[in-house]
């Protein structure tokens, strides 16, 4: 479980990240109930950098509030690669913020099944491309970067081991991705779902599968998406 002292650390490597930048932060949370949020605006002077928080514990909101489809809800669930990317580009579509941080998942005790066991957690951060257009013309034709990552979670229909992930009918083996066009620990062009974000979106997502009590599955979701979003200050 994550050090409780590890959570503000990572909040202000933030907020000096985000005011560096001039970015302001939405964030589009589920099973951590808003967590995120708070902790942000636990720091004095937040209001310069964080934009709002939205709370999308059903899938109505998800759909109402961010503008995910139900198609994707059906197919996938709300405990999913593809919902969790359209959370994050919804944020971004709603607000006008430049950075969005999306999380959802199975925090237990009860919720879990074979295929989503409790644990399972889906996070996707998302950031305005500069240039827009231009900038995503250069990525591909859907003009979205996509980078998964993994850590022995299966999307939909996939089979994951060794700690890969499988995605939209894909199987993975040890340590690598498949489906739907992702790169493993890379950059892709993303179709499909991730065509909905628009050409002026970069989202990285990845997939957990955390152990602990319900408070400790939503501590480390809250830490793995700071350091997740903390992942853009490396890349230009």
């Amino acid at each position: 479980m994550p050090m409780i002292n590890e959570i503000p650390e990572l909040v202000a490597r933030v907020a000096r990240w985000a005011l560096g930048a001039q970015y302001r932060i939405a964030t589009a949370e589920s099973c951590t109930g808003g967590w995120i949020a708070k902790v942000f605006t636990d720091v004095a002077g937040s209001s310069r950098w964080f934009e709002c928080g939205y709370v999308t514990y059903s899938n109505e909101a998800k759909a109402r509030d961010l503008g995910v489809s139900w198609r994707t809800l059906q197919e996938h669930g709300a405990v999913s690669e593809p919902t969790v990317r359209e959370m994050a580009a919804g944020a971004l579509r709603a607000t006008g913020a430049d950075v969005s941080i999306a999380v959802s998942g199975i925090a237990g005790p009860d919720g879990g099944s074979a295929e989503k066991p409790v644990g399972t957690v889906w996070l996707c951060v998302g950031r305005r491309v500069a240039g827009g257009g231009a900038a995503a013309s250069a990525r591909g034709a859907a003009g979205v970067e996509v980078a998964t990552r993994a850590r022995g979670v299966a999307g939909a229909g996939g089979v994951a081991s060794a700690g890969g992930v499988a995605s939209a009918g894909g199987v993975a083996g040890a340590g690598g991705v498949a489906g739907g066009g992702l790169a493993d620990e890379g950059d892709a062009t993303g179709t499909g779902p991730n065509a909905a974000a628009g050409p002026d979106i970069e989202l990285l997502t990845e997939g957990q599968l955390f152990g602990g009590d319900r408070e400790a599955i939503r501590r480390a979701s809250v830490q793995r998406a700071l350091e997740l979003v903390l992942q853009f200050e490396k890349r230009v």
